[in-house]
């Protein structure tokens, strides 16, 4: 097997490329924290490699209990009647360990066998991970950038006939935290919601979208920054009664004026969405909310939040306050309009 040296490339484009082209590497290992598309591109270059249901000429090794011997021995044998012979290998954990042998092994590979690992955890600096990335393809699938997500999950509506209004797209991909594989449930839930309707709208989504904790606190702490108290302590109760504890709406509440505040900063050093979101470990839509949301605020502000809910916190976890009514009294006091 020839040897190369490749720097860390795209998924997706890489595997429609040598699906294209009916070229493929010997190896190749997929890996990464988008499991929905890690997935579906797994499918689509198996298809593209062989008959899963071959089983003269597939096996499938997965966990990581697997025996690296049976799969080197199923990769050297010939293929019966067919091109190639196809392994998949798939949550092994064989790219956190030392495996020498086999990486050793996987150099031998005949030019008639290939072998697809799907794994959720690498390690860079393993000899399995060197050995793949010198001789065959090593491709990352992450969650896609927030243009990307918009003309994906535009796609899916044009797919069942429908059209769906831009503010409703970012409300779906707020309500499932661009996980990919939740948006893809929420958009089937929504289609057959809409079924007599040929625009899905903003409105459609909040009635039929499961919106997470996170997502309630998101539009509670907006109206606490409009000082709109009613719905603040309506939201409020609203998680209370969905049985979200107290202590976790107070992280959350914590988290997202911490959030504020880094927007804050970043957008007084004239950084860009993208290089915020960066900085901030979130999409881009999200920074432009955060964006929003900590203009009603200066940053002595800010800061004194964030360290007013870290000082309730540990009165809560010494027993000097009660977690509900504390948390309660916080949300009036930063809703109300004095300043």
């Amino acid at each position: 097997m020839a040897v190369k040296k490749q720097a860390e490339k795209n998924g997706m484009t890489v595997i429609n490329e040598h699906i294209k082209n009916n070229s493929f590497a010997g190896i190749y290992l997929l890996y990464g924290d988008e499991k929905y598309l890690m997935n579906q591109y797994r499918d689509k270059l198996l298809a593209a490699l062989t008959d899963v249901n071959d089983t003269m000429n597939f096996s499938r090794y997965i966990g990581e209990k697997i025996n690296t011997t049976d799969v080197i021995d199923f990769c050297e044998t010939m293929p019966f009647l067919a091109e190639r012979r196809v392994v998949l290998v798939e949550g092994s954990g064989l790219f956190k360990t030392s495996c020498e042998l086999f990486a050793d092994k996987l150099k031998e590979l005949p030019d008639t066998t290939v072998i697809v690992f799907v794994e959720t955890e690498i390690d860079k600096r393993n000899k399995l991970f060197k050995t793949v990335d010198a001789c065959g393809e090593v491709l990352c699938f992450h969650t896609p950038d927030d243009r990307t997500m918009a003309i994906w999950i535009k796609s899916l509506f044009k797919a069942a006939g429908k059209n769906v209004e831009d503010a409703a797209v970012f409300k779906i991909m707020e309500a499932a935290s661009s996980d990919m594989m939740c948006i893809k449930n929420e958009i089937e839930k929504l289609i057959c919601y809409a079924y007599e309707n040929d625009m899905v709208t903003l409105s459609d989504v909040e009635n039929v979208c499961i919106v997470g904790a996170e997502s309630k606190v998101f539009e509670m702490v907006d109206s606490i920054a409009r000082r709109d108290q009613s719905k603040a302590i309506h939201l409020y109760h609203e998680l209370l009664e969905n049985r979200e504890p107290a202590m976790r709406i107070l992280y959350l509440i914590t988290r997202q004026f911490d959030m504020m505040l880094k927007a804050k900063l970043c957008m007084s050093e004239g950084k860009s969405d993208a290089q915020a979101a960066s900085v901030m470990g979130v999409q881009a839509w999200a920074v432009k909310k955060y964006s929003q949301q900590c203009k009603y605020y200066s940053l002595p502000e800010l800061k004194n939040i964030v360290e007013r809910c870290q000082d309730i916190d540990y009165r809560i976890k010494t027993g000097q306050t009660t977690d509900g009514i504390a948390v309660e009294l916080l949300i009036v006091d930063l809703s109300s309009n004095k300043s």
